[in-house]
């Protein structure tokens, strides 16, 4: 024991001047001293081995004085030591994968442990279609995420928490509007010309109205992905994957309440920086100086723009108007609140949760917002011995309020807007008119009306379990749900009024003379839209299963019928008296309009499943399912859509036991599917006429007229499918690793083959199912958990690559190889020459070159004559002239190649941290904005653009886009890459003492903090890389900084 001289410092300190002061401290410091010393005397030190059921040493097992942060772990031997306070101390030894066990040290000097393994731990459940199964017994391509990661997110979209945290899973971002920013999902890439959007299946309910997208994830137990055959017993809507979502359940245990609430503020991510006003207004004089005219500005106008300022009026005159700062707040706030009650008893378990969320908008002036409110409960109940009965609710309500123009005529006139154009003149009045009688910052404000879109949902689940006496292991099962949805959407448009200046009238005070301009409608105007649709579902299922010595055979059977119904009304007036009353019956009968329809839907479908394995070490399944839809004509109005599977947990065989051991876990696995798409316009095998007004005499009647050539073959497009792959667990199980390998053709696509029969002929031919692509890659995961005393830790890696062509596609006869699509990945839509791109190869520095160019082509070149700073493009098939023929098909397009995300999980004591990466590689996006007399230019280009005294800068010289002879064609210079690596999340958090919870008599308390979105890199700059648009004419995505408290009791 280490002695200290308490009286040599305390003398030391009585010889300081203050020496109140001195005694007081070193007071402190003995008391504080005094049990610690105490403590150190009176340790114990014990020592101890640690195996597996197997007697083999474990390392890194963890071993914690129980109530306390002191602990250590295992060596490479399996060996430990450990320095206790008394005999009274209590071990806890843990390591993942096994059972935990707490030993009481007593008269224990050397420990011999034996730790088994934990059976719950590794027969983790995993949802598939109508079921779960062992996570060591799934033979498919099956993803999983937990709810609680999800919920780590601070967006209230939750597909915009997916990505990155499932291997295969890709998406992309249309928008980061509130209550409109969802986000496109893909499995493994795009499959198809048609809908490629996975099936969505809630709480055993395919297709549920509102999808994932506004679902509560504090709401959410598991989400499941099945990526292969696995997702054949969902037949006709499976081709493009399934997403299987299910809500929390009530556990047994006493009643748990709890809160959690978190506040944010969000603030754009990247918006495009525009050139000012001095650098537009020097390459507008550029672009007037090369067509011969005089420059649009003088040095000193250019001075004045620049902010050098020698008038009072200059501010009128010569503005530099930054239109993001001029229309956008710096950050909007967010909120989330969530009250939960859990719990349950051997009979009863139930689970409430009421939540709100909501999200105000970047809009300076403008009402823009989201909120949200939803109620989600689950009971289930054991009635009796043998029938269990299962009710779960979940209602939801969604407010939008936005400006009567959308984010995208906003967001593109902002960006769009010149900077020698004010948004509001010095004295605050509206600006003038800027482009198509708009302002943008007037635009984003309430002066133009109001948009607001209500949406209410309420979704039933009723399901009675009923297992049969005397038959061991079958159970019959019953599920019905129903849902009601109702939509109300106003549109109030009022016209406005925007302020102009001659720029010479004065007042009597030397002011502008501004003058007011009427803009939008010439009278008031209202749309109202009204939804009302109910949906249910019925579904019977027997389920058996038996094992029989070493063999266990399992599986179900079941049908299941669901339909829909549904009535739309649009009322449309005008000419209202006032502004002040915006009702229906205030407008005018002029010109009025009232519409509506009534839609349904039917399918009735009957599916199943066989499973099979041996010693749980040879696993063979196969599912299949007959759909049934009112799309198709009743001879193709049923398909029928097999799986099969088979697995080998070669770590099951006794050579892999007694030679590779240090692999705990190894299971291959191969699979095949065919799967469908039923997702087309119905009715297509039917005549579709259409209403019109005609004349006759002096009366208004309505006539019905074929709109539509039916196609009587119409059928379902066909998906094929091949996965192999592997699943090891390495070091304990503590790394694990899973590949699969895949393959899918898609047959039957519907297109037309009008490209194909000549423009003579006058005819526009309906859609065949004729199209067919391919699409292959890879999805890897790999996982690695440990602890170390204190500290726990978790990273993954997930990605999956996808790459996809086009096998058949009607195209024009005979054009260059270089332009087919068959062959080529799939591009944006079904326009045939959408990816045609001219080539482009550097820009010309100088008129010798334009010339040798020129000498080049003897034939001509059909774009206009070029001059130096222009983009030289490549003659493709050498025929000495530039002209259509000369475009070349990419290769990619803005969808990526690859997606991945890195999970980093930390836990020291009482505090965490987690981080989430995502990224993506092999997108492009094109990116161009209108310039010159039209609109601004980038920033960007301004510095590095093509002039006279710079002639080999990158870019070339200022241009007016409707001018030029080659601006206005699709080439690829204009083309950039949209790989990125994002820092999506991070989450730091801490839980306060247990000791401290007993005392207050709660459970737990834990603050945290995230920021979503923290930085991007990336070389596109301009526009967010994970928008899949590079136009920057969008509501941007957001970095919110959040913070929150969750408290259980």
């Amino acid at each position: 024991m280490k002695h200290i001289n308490l009286r040599k410092h305390i003398i030391f300190k009585i010889a300081h001047p203050n020496l109140f002061s001195s005694l007081k401290t070193a007071a402190i410091f003995i008391i504080l001293l005094f049990p610690f010393a105490f403590a150190n005397a009176q340790q114990i030190k014990i020592e101890g081995t640690i195996n597996d059921n197997a007697s083999e040493p474990m390392i890194g097992v963890s071993i914690l004085i129980k109530g306390t942060h002191t602990g250590t772990s295992s060596d490479a031997e399996g060996k430990f030591s450990l320095n206790v306070p008394d005999e009274n101390a209590i071990l806890q030894i843990s390591f993942i994968g096994f059972i935990k066990q707490e030993i009481r040290v007593l008269n224990q000097r050397n420990i011999s442990i034996s730790l088994k393994e934990d059976a719950q731990q590794l027969e983790e459940l995993v949802v598939v279609g109508y079921g779960t199964q062992k996570k060591t017994s799934v033979t498919g391509a099956v993803s999983s995420v937990r709810g609680d990661d999800l919920a780590s997110s601070p967006q209230t979209n939750l597909s915009n928490a997916m990505l990155g945290r499932m291997a295969g899973v890709m998406g992309f971002t249309n928008s980061g509007e509130p209550g409109n920013d969802n986000t496109t999902i893909r499995i493994r890439g795009t499959n198809t010309l048609g809908n490629s959007e996975p099936l969505v299946v809630i709480d055993g309910v395919p297709s549920r109205r509102g999808g994932l997208n506004r679902l509560n994830a504090k709401n959410i137990e598991s989400m499941s992905v099945l990526k292969d055959a696995a997702a054949a017993i969902y037949g006709s809507r499976a081709a493009n994957g399934v997403i299987l979502i299910v809500t929390k359940k009530g556990k047994t245990g006493k009643p748990t309440l709890e809160y959690s609430g978190n506040y944010g503020q969000a603030t754009p991510i990247r918006l495009p920086k525009m050139a000012n006003a001095f650098q537009y207004g020097t390459m507008l004089n550029e672009i007037k100086e090369y067509g011969g005219s005089d420059p649009q500005y003088s040095p000193s106008e250019l001075g004045k723009f620049a902010g050098n300022h020698t008038d009072p009026l200059d501010a009128w005159l010569y503005p530099n108007t930054d239109w993001y700062k001029e229309g956008l707040k710096n950050s909007a706030p967010q909120y989330r609140h969530d009250m939960s009650i859990s719990g349950g008893t051997k009979d009863v378990s139930y689970y409430l949760n009421i939540g709100a969320n909501g999200q105000d908008g970047l809009y300076k002036r403008s009402a823009l917002r989201y909120d949200q409110y939803d109620i989600q409960a689950n009971i289930e109940a054991k009635i009796s011995k043998h029938i269990t009965v299962t009710y779960g609710m979940t209602t939801r309500m969604e407010q939008r309020q936005y400006p009567t123009k959308g984010a995208g005529d906003i967001f593109s006139a902002l960006r769009r807007s010149k900077p020698t154009e004010p948004g509001f003149w010095p004295n605050g009045m509206p600006g003038p008119d800027i482009e198509y009688g708009n302002n943008p910052v007037v635009m984003a404000t309430d002066d133009t009306g109001y948009d607001k879109d209500n949406e209410y949902y309420i979704q039933n689940n009723l399901q009675v379990a009923i297992t049969i006496p005397g038959i061991d292991g079958l159970k019959l099962i019953g599920n019905g749900a129903y849902d009601k949805y109702i939509r109300k959407r106003k549109k109030f448009q009022t016209p406005w009024y925007l302020y102009s200046w001659d720029k010479k009238t004065v007042d009597t005070n030397g002011l502008p003379v501004l003058v007011p301009g009427k803009k939008g409608p010439a009278e008031p105007m209202l749309d109202l839209w009204f939804e009302d649709h109910y949906d249910y579902l019925l579904s019977g299922m027997a389920v058996y299963e038996k094992k029989i010595n070493d063999h266990t055979i399992g599986g179900n059977v079941g049908v299941e019928m669901a339909a829909n119904y549904g009535d739309l009304a649009w009322l449309y007036r005008r000419y209202f008296f006032s502004t002040a009353i915006d009702q229906i019956d205030a407008g005018g009968d002029l010109d009025k309009n009232n519409s509506g329809k009534a839609q349904q839907e039917k399918r009735l479908n009957y599916f199943g499943r066989v499973a099979y394995n041996y010693k749980e070490k040879y696993l063979a399944e196969f599912v299949w399912r007959i759909d049934g839809s009112y799309i198709f004509p009743r001879e193709n109005r049923y398909g029928f859509f097999p799986g099969a599977m088979l697995a080998w947990r070669a770590s099951e065989e006794d050579f892999w036991k007694e030679n590779i051991s240090f692999i705990n876990y190894f299971k291959l696995r191969a699979s095949y599917s065919q799967t469908g798409n039923d997702r087309v316009d119905p009715y297509q095998y039917e005549t579709i006429y259409s209403i019109s007004d005609h004349v006759f005499g002096d009366q208004v009647v309505k006539t019905l007229f074929p709109s539509v050539t039916p196609n009587t073959n119409i059928t379902w497009e066909k998906g094929t499918t091949y996965n192999a792959g592997f699943d090891f667990k390495f070091l304990g199980n503590r790394l694990s690793w899973e590949t699969d390998l895949f393959y899918h053709k898609r047959t039957h696509m519907l297109i037309s083959r009008n490209f194909s029969i000549p423009e003579t002929s006058g005819l526009t031919l309906p859609k065949e199912n004729i199209g067919e692509m391919e699409n292959k890659g890879i999805d890897m995961l790999l996982n690695f958990q440990d602890g170390m005393g204190d500290w726990q830790y978790s990273i993954g890696l997930n990605g999956g690559l996808a790459a996809n062509k086009v096998l058949f596609w009607d195209e024009v006869p005979n054009i260059p190889s270089y332009q087919r699509a068959t062959g080529k990945p799939i591009f944006k839509n079904d326009n045939i020459w959408d990816g045609l791109y001219y080539v482009a190869d550097g820009v010309f520095r100088d008129q010798a070159e334009v010339d040798a160019y020129m000498a080049s082509l003897p034939n001509g070149f059909e774009l206009g004559t070029p001059r130096p700073g222009d983009i030289r493009f490549k003659d493709l098939n050498g025929d000495g002239k530039i002209n259509a023929d000369d475009r070349e098909r990419r290769s990619k397009n803005p969808e990526p190649k690859f997606v991945g995300g890195f999970t980093v999980n930390l836990s020291y004591k009482d505090w965490d941290v987690s981080m989430l990466f995502q990224g993506a590689m092999g997108g492009e996006v094109y990116v161009q904005t209108w310039s010159g007399d039209v609109g601004n230019f980038l920033e960007d280009f301004y510095d590095k653009r093509w002039t006279e005294e710079n002639p080999n800068n990158k870019h070339p010289r200022a241009y007016n886009r409707d001018q030029e002879y080659w601006i206005s064609k699709r080439n690829d210079y204009f083309l950039h890459s949209t790989d990125y690596i994002r820092f999506k999340n991070i989450e730091i958090g801490y839980n306060l003492p247990f000791k401290l919870m007993e005392k207050w008599k709660m459970q737990s308390i834990r603050l945290y903090s995230n920021v979503n979105n923290l930085f991007t890199i990336d070389k596109l700059k301009v526009a967010d890389p994970e928008m899949n648009n590079g136009s920057a004419e969008y509501y941007p995505q957001s970095r919110i900084f959040n913070f929150g408290v969750s408290i259980a009791f």
